[in-house]
């Protein structure tokens, strides 16, 4: 199929989810329904594969056609050598190799001017348009990117735990199909399922499950760095200092949006989510003679009866610094609640409380806070992103300043996949998967 022939078919193939998504609101079979939706999002996501790989054999052409255009008279590079065929040792000696291509001649030290060969490589894999180095046509290695990104990814602490959903290319939303129950009493489970007990030739009440959705769109996180010509200089210091600083800061900003993130232009975090006005996150209120500003054995099991568990190994405590003092002497009459790291338990680097692991983490309020301890099941926490970092760099912003502009985006966005807490079937605390501990005063 040509380009216009795919776009038609990924068109009608949008459509047609459309259409089921609509109907599986009102489908009297809904478990047939939600696998009709599911086959039918495989077929668009293969759709835009196929659209996507088209379009990126179409750029690589159109970039080589005008590199090849750019070659003439005294400017013409010949890149099939050593020199251009050689990578760059890191992310610093690249960036600066774009910054001395895209400076005038004579600028940084009379290194302005001078375009390394192995740019031209990077802007043919990469697929840019863009080949005059004063338009800033050189594009950041992937290499580069992806390697800021998987940093920022390793630093994180919670959004690895989170239940990740790729989004593909074309498309800036997910529409998460789910099960719309609030309660397990009779006549909520599954959101109105129903059976009986009923004599040979009485007919039982009609039921069915209520499938709502969740509408996620995503949403960038951008960094920008101004680097000036004494740090270009020393591309083994920029490199290190950049990639640690944006990959820090991007890690702890994921994190903090997860917990707390309002949701308008940013993820939607655990603790701030409510849904008609009731909290997604329960609390537990402390013990009546309780010691201020602590955490006992009793706070602990109180919060665990609190959980809305799932499966998947993906539940932690989550604690503030200051709560760690807090743990090591907890028992139940002769019954250790917290177990050390490297005990037969097989805890974590901060050991356990009732065999689940704990994770200190910044975003935890300070000791005798509520929020200075959760107990999170982050599984049931949803990270949509698509791709990977996107990279862009300018000569121009800054250049009284003798400094050179990058700047990254990522797209990423979250939210719970919960919109409630759960009412069980006997008694009356709710269920949620993030349960907190109320202050301690």
């Amino acid at each position: 199929m040509n380009k216009k022939q795919l776009q038609e078919l990924l068109a009608a193939k949008r459509v047609e989810l459309s259409a089921l998504l609509t109907g599986a609101e009102t489908a009297e079979n809904p478990v047939e329904a939600l696998a009709a939706v599911t086959a039918k999002k495989a077929e668009v996501i293969e759709a835009e594969t196929k659209l996507a790989a088209k379009e990126s054999l179409e750029a690589e052409a159109k970039a080589n056609a005008l590199l090849a255009a750019s070659r003439s008279g005294e400017s013409a590079r010949v890149i099939s050598d050593n020199e251009a065929k050689r990578p760059f040792a890191d992310f610093g000696e690249q960036m600066a190799a774009i910054a001395y291509a895209q400076s005038p001649a004579g600028a940084f030290h009379g290194l302005g001017g001078k375009v390394d060969k192995r740019l031209f490589e990077v802007l043919a894999a990469s697929g840019a348009n863009a080949t005059v180095p004063s338009e800033g046509g050189f594009a950041i290695a992937t290499q580069f990117s992806d390697q800021l990104l998987k940093k920022a990814r390793e630093s994180a602490k919670l959004y690895p735990l989170c239940t990740e959903i790729p989004v593909g290319q074309g498309n800036d939303a997910v529409e998460l199909p789910f099960i719309d129950e609030t309660s397990r009493a009779t006549g909520s489970r599954w959101g109105g399922v129903r059976v009986y007990r009923a004599a040979e030739t009485d007919a039982p009440t009609s039921s069915k499950p209520t499938i709502n959705r969740h509408e996620l769109r995503l949403e960038t996180l951008k960094g920008l760095a101004y680097v000036s010509e004494r740090l270009l200089r020393n591309s083994t210091a920029m490199s290190m200092i950049l990639e640690d600083a944006f990959q820090s800061e991007m890690a702890f900003t994921i994190d903090n949006e997860i917990f707390r993130g309002t949701g308008v232009g940013q993820c939607l975090g655990f603790a701030t989510q409510a849904h008609e006005g009731t909290a997604l996150m329960v609390s537990v209120a402390k013990e009546t003679s309780q010691t201020a500003v602590t955490i006992n054995a009793t706070n602990v099991a109180k919060m665990l009866a609190r959980l809305r568990r799932s499966n998947g190994g993906k539940l932690r405590w989550l604690v503030n610094q200051d709560t760690l003092s807090q743990f090591p002497l907890m028992v139940i009459g002769q019954m250790p609640v917290f177990l050390p790291t490297g005990n037969i338990s097989g805890g974590g680097e901060f050991g356990t409380l009732f065999g689940i692991p704990i994770l200190p983490i910044e975003q935890c309020e300070t000791l005798g806070t509520a929020g200075d301890i959760v107990l999170a099941d982050m599984s049931q926490y949803g990270v949509i992103t698509q791709g990977g970092i996107r990279s862009a760099q300018s000569v121009h912003v800054r250049f009284i300043y003798d400094e050179m502009t990058f700047k990254w985006g990522w797209d990423v966005n979250g939210m719970a996949l919960l919109k409630k807490p759960i009412t069980p079937f006997k008694g009356s605390n709710t269920l949620s998967p993030f349960v907190s501990l109320a202050v301690r005063a």
